[in-house]
């Protein structure tokens, strides 16, 4: 059975194979999956955010903040 080092030797080996414009090729189709993997793993749900820094708000009146913040000098 191929070990994980063993599969990526062997891609490596028939990368070796190819013309300097075929590797060039292949390396910008392995940026462009690694980038757009990135993208996907970045992404935040509003929902996951919920709560946060309300801890800021703990000892606030917020009634009488928004007064305060109406308020033009």
């Amino acid at each position: 059975m191929e070990t994980r080092a063993d599969h990526i030797e062997s891609i490596s080996n028939q990368i070796k194979q190819l013309d300097y414009l075929e590797r060039i090729a292949i390396l910008e189709k392995i940026i462009s999956l690694l980038k757009k993997e990135n993208k996907t793993k970045q992404q935040v749900k509003l929902s996951s955010i919920n709560g946060l820094g309300s801890e800021i708000w703990q000892n606030v009146y917020i009634d009488k903040y928004i007064e305060n913040e109406r308020q033009w000098d």
